[in-house]
């Protein structure tokens, strides 16, 4: 009899064990509540990276792996992952060594009477010299230090930092993307394989002994009735809730933070950086990035992320104005004459981190570790994902997939460690039509957008023979999901009613949505997208 794996949650963890499991001839049933990568995956940092900070609490074992993890997809999905240089402004010489060195023996750091001891050039220089050496990569450049006066730099407050140290890391700009083309290459392996594949957003998972019934979320339409040889808790800072709804007791696992980002096209902003990305310290001496996001259809920048300890359900997360405030004073810090206010927020968003529950006296020093942990009260072999991060998506699938194969006595048959990851063609053909999109505050953008054919979706220049294949073949449910992790056009600019209109007709079109829904359909997504991200719909 064939073995079926039941995966509870559809972001980058859930998505990165499926294709692994499909790789070793497994078949798999993907059940989340929400919509695919709708959870931390689409509220990261986006960043690709070894976890510099990491260092200081010597965690030398997840920088490695996620260094060589950056390495391996830089490699196979450049895609998706793309080279990025980073700048760290420096005050001082010397500050943060002893701090430093107490966090890596796991001493507990002294008081400073109110005072933060930014970390001083000697203490990046060392850390990015450690960074480099477990990095081995030679096809990124390795670090190095610069007077802030170097014209090569980033134009940094020179009276504030003395110097700038630079280094690489990467960037995936669209990890929705990134998801669903993991999900896709699972879709087409298990087609080649002949075993079971099935994602089943907006479902939820009912487990009676050895059997689990899958429902449509909200209603009692049975979908599916199964016996899975193993289950697998990816829901990330949902572990526990959805513990609980199986019944399966267990102790506390999850203790995620809350982290806040924000999106701004400040022109001004987009031409310090000059396609290159800080990482400096906030007031209170945490680590803030302020990185390029260039998008098809807009170029912006991306500035985060908070770390606030958060209870409660995760899908209510939302960025809070001290938030915001907070990062845009360490924007203005690193460049002062910018003067950038909140007022300059194209949008926000807030995610929960899927961290381990923990009593660390500070959120950063919780580890970002990952590892299976396996719950000994369900009849039904069953684990649940602890930790995990983009960067480190495929790592912690391979040795999830070795681990569920260990328990089934099944031999390993392949992994994903060479294997390229592709896109086809809708989203290349959206991202090609975004160089004819108007820009953010063209007078000309209505006019453009009325005159566009008929074929092409309003305002957008996207064909819609691209669309309807997006809603066909990427698990699309709701107007939310082409909006949010589809087509993305909730970075648009110039997103407008009349854009949502013809997306709920192709909805319509599609079976996926009811004709008499369709205005309040419409004016849902308008409310999400202006109380969750504070972005504002063109008329």
């Amino acid at each position: 009899m064939p073995h079926t794996v039941l995966i509870l949650g559809a972001g980058i963890n859930g998505a990165a064990l499926a294709r692994e499991l499909t790789l070793n001839g497994l078949g798999v049933v993907l059940v989340d509540i929400q919509d695919v990568a709708a959870g931390a995956t689409s509220y990261s940092s986006r960043l690709i990276h070894g976890g510099l900070r990491y260092l200081e609490y010597g965690d030398f074992a997840l920088v490695r792996e996620s260094l060589g993890e950056r390495t391996r997809l830089l490699r196979l999905a450049p895609q998706f992952v793309r080279p990025l240089r980073l700048f760290i402004p420096v005050q001082n010489r010397f500050g943060g060594l002893m701090s430093a060195a107490r966090r890596f023996l796991r001493l507990k750091d002294r008081p400073h009477a109110g005072r933060v001891l930014h970390r001083g050039l000697w203490t990046v220089r060392f850390g990015l010299w450690l960074y480099d050496n477990y990095a081995r990569d030679p096809s990124l450049p390795k670090h190095e230090s610069h007077r802030a006066s170097d014209a090569a730099v980033v134009p940094v407050d020179q009276h504030t930092y003395r110097w700038v140290c630079s280094f690489s890391d990467a960037q995936v700009v669209f990890p929705e993307r990134f998801t669903l083309a993991l999900l896709n290459d699972a879709r087409e392996i298990a087609a080649a394989e002949g075993t079971e594949f099935r994602v089943l957003t907006y479902h939820e998972a009912e487990l009676a002994g050895r059997s689990v019934t899958i429902r449509r979320v909200g209603t009692q339409q049975v979908v599916a009735e199964l016996q899975p040889s193993v289950i697998v808790n990816a829901t990330g800072a949902w572990v526990d809730q959805t513990l609980q709804s199986l019944h399966v007791p267990s102790k506390r696992l999850m203790g995620g933070t809350k982290g806040s980002h924000f999106v701004t096209s400040n022109s001004r902003l987009q031409k310090l950086l000059g396609g290159r990305a800080v990482y400096t310290e906030a007031g209170d001496g945490r680590p803030i990035f302020i990185l390029p996001f260039d998008l098809p259809f807009m170029n912006g920048t991306l500035v985060g992320t908070t770390d606030e300890p958060f209870a409660g359900d995760p899908s209510t997360a939302v960025a809070t104005q001290p938030e915001l405030e907070y990062l845009v004073a360490a924007v203005n810090e690193v460049f002062p004459d910018l003067q950038l206010t909140p007022a300059d927020i194209d949008l926000h968003y807030a995610g929960v981190r899927p961290l381990p529950y923990s009593d660390a006296a500070t959120p950063g020093a919780i580890s970002r570790r990952h590892w299976m942990e396996p719950n000994q009260n369900c009849e039904v072999p069953s684990y649940s994902i602890i930790g995990g991060k983009l960067t480190t998506c495929r790592s912690l699938a391979e040795e999830a997939a070795g681990e569920i194969l260990k328990r089934l006595g099944l031999p390993r048959k392949a992994d994903s460690s060479q294997r390229p990851l592709t896109e086809r063609e809708p989203f290349f053909a959206v991202r090609a039509a975004g160089s004819a999109v108007p820009a953010a505050g063209n007078d000309n953008a209505s006019a453009m957008g009325a005159a566009a054919s008929s074929d092409r979706l309003a305002n957008m220049v996207i064909p819609l023979a691209v669309v309807r294949q997006v809603i066909q073949e990427e698990w699309v449910t709701k107007l939310d999901d082409l909006i949010e992790r589809r087509l993305m056009l909730l970075y648009h600019p110039q997103l407008t009613r009349g854009c949502l209109n013809q997306l709920a007709d192709l909805l319509i079109e599609a079976c996926r949505l009811s004709s008499t829904d369709k205005t309040a359909a419409v004016d849902a997504v308008v409310e999400r997208l202006a109380t969750h991200f504070g972005k504002r719909v063109l008329p």
